[in-house]
């Protein structure tokens, strides 16, 4: 099975470009030796089905025995790899951003340990709120002894959320980078 098909029109050879290509990406998780064995063998489907056909010129003996060969599976939209690309290393950058804050919310836990009276959330008397580290003068702290579990809750939320950011357009397994592999 040689697999060859020479084709002379345009319009036909760039239909049969088309083809090997959308075969190609269907058949993309096997090795290159089963790739090209299934190419031949297509290649040679398609040849006798045009062979058998005796009506119409290349182009539509082409189309139909494509057709007789089966349904492939459509390319990708041109549009999923930057998209993917975009949402990739924007997710990094939110990643690294929102584990900075995590990180700081876990030492004012911390630290709450150490200086009560100090670290916590406050309320300004002009309806201005503050999560800091000393003493806010004229402020109340609004949390009192549920500043820890608060914070704790918080960072164990905000860490669920960037795990799963992570899983979704990060991980090498992810949906995210298989787009971008497409």
């Amino acid at each position: 099975m040689t697999g060859a098909l020479t084709l002379s029109t345009p319009e036909a050879r760039r239909l049969w470009q088309n083809f090997q290509r959308r075969l190609d990406r269907a058949n993309r998780e096997l090795d290159a030796a089963d790739r090209a064995d299934i190419s031949a063998e297509a290649a040679t489907h398609i040849r006798d089905a045009m062979e058998a056909l005796s009506e119409g010129d290349e182009l539509t003996r082409l189309q139909a025995a494509i057709a007789s060969y089966g349904d492939l599976p459509a390319a990708p939209p041109v549009w999923r790899q930057p998209v993917a690309i975009v949402l990739h290393y924007g997710s990094i950058l939110a990643l690294g951003v929102a584990g900075i804050f995590v990180l700081v919310f876990l030492h004012m836990t911390v630290m709450e340990v150490f200086t009560p009276q100090g670290v916590g959330l406050w309320h300004h008397g002009q309806g201005d709120w503050s999560l800091s580290y000393g003493a806010q003068e004229g402020a109340t702290e609004v949390l009192g002894g549920w500043f820890i579990p608060a914070m704790l809750t918080l960072c164990a939320c905000v860490s669920a959320l960037l795990y799963a950011l992570w899983r979704f357009s990060v991980a090498p397994g992810g949906p995210v980078s298989r787009w971008m592999r497409d």
